[in-house]
C-alpha cells in the first residue's frame, strides 16, 4: 500500500457554509390609513471590490397588517469566513404587490450589517434599529435576525469501497497499483472530479474508509449523479482507467451493495465489481456551531517596530502615516481585523502596554508587540479596528524603533497566555531568530491558536516558507541528543507577502489569503482533543439589546432608492 495519504480535491473548506436568516421586525410604523402596515424585508449586498450596494434575488413573504411580522421564509445565503460580507435589510409597505420592483414600495427603513456580526452575536441573533435616510431621527422600528447554518451544507459521507477482480500487470508490469476516483456532473453534464484515494497495490484492493462533505459529493443533492472509476497507477505515473461506473448518493446508501464495472466504452468488465462495505451520512460539528455556541476569534497583532521599518517621519519608511492613505501595516491591520473583530461582538477592548523588549499589550484580545526601549503607560479601553489603528498611530509617534526581527518572544507570550487562560501576526523584515521561532511554533501547535505573518516590505521572505508546513509537519531536532525530533501536532502558520496583494486586482485577495485556513486549523484542535461546542444561548428577543456598532444616527451614503 503506497504510504500516502488520500488526496481531497477542490471542496468547501470549514470556512464556507450555508447560513439561513429568520427575520421579524418589531415596533414598525403604520404607513396605511385604513389598514396595518403590510411588510416586506429585502436583501442587499455590498461589492468589496467597488463598495457599491446591489440588489440580491433573496426577500421574504409580504405579511398583511402587522406591525411586529415574524417572517416565514427565510433567506439563505453562502457564508464566507474570510470575506466581509455586508449586507442591507431593506423593509418596505407593499402597496402593490403587482410590481416586483421594491423600490416603488413604500419604504420603511434599512438596517445595515456584516454576516459575521450576526453569527458572533450571543445564540447568532442579532437586533437592530432601523434607520430612513428620508426620516432622520423618526423611529421606524426594530429588525431582528437570527443566523442558523443549513444541515446539508455541514452533512458528511462515510465510505468504504472494495474492488474485485480488477487491473493486472502488463508486460514490463510487476504490479497491480490500483487507486479510485470520484466525480460529479456538472450541469452541462460534464464531470468534475471531488476525490482521490490512495493507491493500493492488489487487483482486489480494499481502500481505507473516507470521509467526504454531502455539499462536495453531490451538491447536496442525493439524487445527482457521480462516477465511480479504478485507475490503474503505471510506472511512470500515467494511469489507465480499469472501470467505471455511474450512479447517485441516494443508490449508494439505499440500493445494492455491490455494482458491476464498465469499460468507459460501456461494455462490461468480466468478474469486476465494486463492493460497497460502509455507508452511513453524519453531522458533525462544524466551525459555525462552535461560533454560534460562543466561541471567540481572539485577535493578537505583533507590529514590528525595529529599525529596518526606517524612521516613521520618512516618506521611505514602512510606518509612514500621513493623510488618508494607509501604510502596509494599516492595510493589514484594517483588512484582517475588520473581518476578525465581528467574532467578539461587544468589540471593547481594555488596554494596557509596557514596551520592555516584546510587549505593547492589548490585555484580553489585542496586542502590538514592539522591540523597543523601555516605556510603561496605560491607555483608555479601544474599541474595534479603529482603536487598534488609534493605538498604533499614537506608538509610532512616541517609540524608538530598536533591534533585529524576534519573533519566538511574541509566540512565546501568547503560548503563556493562553495556557494560563486554559487552566482556569503581522511582521515586517526576515526573522533573525529561526530556531527558536519553530521551537515555539512547534510547541504553540498543541494549543488553540493559529499564526498568521504578513511579511511587509521588499525583504527576501524566502525562509518564512518553511514556517508555513502546509505539506509536511514542522520538525526541528530535540535539545536532548537521545530524545525524538520535535514535531509540530499540526499545521498552524500561514505566511503571506503583503506585496503580492498590491494592485486593484489582488488586493481583494488578502483577507482570503490570511484567514481561509484558520478554521480548519481551529477544527483539528478541536478534533484532536475532543472539544464539543456549546450549545447556542438562549435570548429571548424582547431581551435582546440593539447593537450599538450599527445604530448610526446617520448615513453617509444616497439613499437606498439610489443604490443600485
Amino acid at each position: 500500500m503506497k504510504d500516502s495519504p488520500a488526496t481531497p480535491l477542490p471542496h468547501k473548506s470549514h470556512a464556507h457554509a450555508q447560513v439561513e436568516l429568520k427575520i421579524s421586525c418589531t415596533d414598525l410604523p403604520n404607513l396605511d390609513y385604513i389598514s396595518k402596515t403590510d411588510p416586506q424585508v429585502i436583501l442587499l449586498s455590498k461589492d468589496q471590490r467597488t463598495q457599491k450596494w446591489s440588489n440580491t434575488p433573496h426577500a421574504t413573504e409580504v405579511i398583511k397588517n402587522n406591525l411586529d411580522p415574524k417572517f416565514v421564509k427565510g433567506i439563505v445565503v453562502d457564508y464566507f469566513f474570510e470575506e466581509l460580507q455586508k449586507y442591507r435589510f431593506i423593509v418596505v409597505n407593499v402597496n402593490d404587490k403587482q410590481n416586483q420592483d421594491w423600490r416603488d414600495q413604500e419604504f420603511i427603513g434599512q438596517f445595515d450589517c456584516d454576516l459575521g456580526s450576526i453569527l458572533g452575536s450571543p445564540g447568532g441573533k442579532i437586533k437592530g434599529r432601523l434607520i430612513s435616510p428620508k426620516h432622520r431621527g423618526k423611529k421606524r422600528g426594530f429588525i431582528i435576525i437570527t443566523a442558523e447554518e443549513v444541515s446539508s451544507s455541514r452533512r458528511e459521507a462515510k465510505l468504504q469501497f472494495r474492488a474485485h477482480n480488477v487491473g493486472k500487470g502488463g508486460l514490463f508490469e510487476t504490479k497491480t497499483n490500483l487507486f479510485f476516483t470520484i466525480s460529479r456532473i456538472n450541469e452541462d453534464k460534464t464531470f468534475s472530479p471531488v476525490y482521490e484515494s490512495i493507491d493500493v497495490t492488489s487487483t482486489s484492493p480494499l481502500w481505507p474508509a473516507f470521509t467526504i462533505r454531502e455539499s462536495t459529493l453531490c451538491n447536496g443533492d442525493p439524487n445527482r449523479t457521480i462516477m465511480f472509476q479504478v485507475h490503474q497507477r503505471k510506472k511512470n505515473d500515467t494511469s489507465s482507467i480499469q472501470g467505471q461506473y455511474s450512479l447517485t448518493l441516494r443508490e449508494i446508501m439505499t440500493g445494492n451493495r455491490r455494482f458491476t464495472l464498465q469499460s468507459p466504452s460501456g461494455d462490461t468488465k468480466k468478474n469486476a465489481y465494486i463492493e460497497i462495505l460502509q455507508a452511513q451520512i453524519e453531522e458533525p460539528p462544524t466551525f459555525l456551531d462552535y461560533i454560534i455556541g460562543g466561541m471567540r476569534v481572539n485577535l493578537a497583532v505583533a507590529i514590528d517596530f525595529t529599525t529596518s521599518n526606517g524612521d516613521p517621519r520618512s516618506l521611505k519608511s514602512l510606518h509612514y502615516a500621513c493623510g488618508t492613505k494607509d501604510n502596509d501595516y494599516q492595510k493589514a491591520i484594517r483588512n484582517v481585523g475588520s473581518i476578525l473583530e465581528s467574532y467578539d461582538h461587544n468589540r471593547k477592548f481594555p488596554v494596557s502596554y509596557k514596551l520592555a523588549l516584546t510587549t505593547l499589550r492589548f490585555r484580553r484580545q489585542f496586542s502590538i508587540i514592539g522591540i523597543n526601549r523601555r516605556y510603561t503607560g496605560l491607555v483608555p479601553e479601544v474599541e474595534g479596528v479603529g482603536g487598534i489603528l488609534a493605538a498604533y498611530l499614537k506608538t509610532i509617534k512616541s517609540v524608538e524603533l530598536y533591534g533585529p526581527t524576534c519573533f519566538s518572544p511574541v509566540i512565546e507570550q501568547t503560548i503563556n497566555e493562553i495556557e494560563e487562560k486554559l487552566k482556569t501576526g503581522d511582521i515586517n523584515g526576515v526573522i533573525t531568530d529561526m530556531e527558536d521561532t519553530i521551537r515555539a511554533i512547534i510547541k504553540a501547535s498543541a494549543l488553540p491558536l493559529s499564526i498568521v505573518i504578513v511579511g511587509v516590505g521588499n525583504a527576501d521572505f524566502t525562509a518564512m516558507n518553511i514556517l508555513d508546513s502546509d505539506d509536511h509537519p514542522l520538525m526541528q531536532a530535540s535539545n536532548n541528543k537521545k530524545g525524538q525530533p520535535l514535531k509540530s501536532q499540526r499545521d498552524i502558520v500561514q505566511f503571506i507577502a503583503l506585496r503580492d496583494f498590491q494592485s486593484k486586482t489582488t488586493q481583494h485577495h488578502l483577507p482570503r489569503a490570511v484567514l481561509e485556513e484558520i478554521p480548519g486549523q481551529f477544527m483539528s484542535y478541536m478534533k484532536k482533543n475532543n472539544i464539543k461546542p456549546s450549545p447556542p444561548a438562549y435570548v429571548k428577543a424582547e431581551e435582546l439589546l440593539v447593537s450599538s456598532k450599527f445604530d448610526v444616527k446617520g448615513l453617509d451614503e444616497s439613499p437606498p432608492y439610489y443604490s443600485d
